[in-house]
C-alpha cells in the first residue's frame, strides 16, 4: 500500500519542486507583476470606495426614517 501512495504522490511532489525556485526569483519588478500589482491594489481601492459610499448612504438611508 505504502508503494501504491508514493506512486502516486511522486508527480506530485516532482511538480512542486520545479515550482518552488520560480517563486523566489520573483522580485515583483518585471512588467507583469507590477502591472498585476497595480490592478491589484486599484481593485482594492474602488472595493474600498464602494463599501464606504454603501455605508454612507445606508446611515443616510436611516437617519431620514
Amino acid at each position: 500500500m505504502l508503494e501504491r501512495t508514493k506512486t502516486r504522490t511522486l508527480p506530485l511532489l516532482n511538480k512542486g519542486v520545479d515550482l518552488t525556485p520560480a517563486v523566489q526569483v520573483c522580485c515583483g519588478a518585471c512588467r507583469t507583476c507590477v502591472t498585476t500589482n497595480v490592478v491589484t491594489v486599484a481593485m482594492a481601492a474602488v472595493a474600498g470606495a464602494a463599501a464606504y459610499v454603501a455605508r454612507r448612504v445606508r446611515r443616510l438611508h436611516l437617519a431620514k426614517s
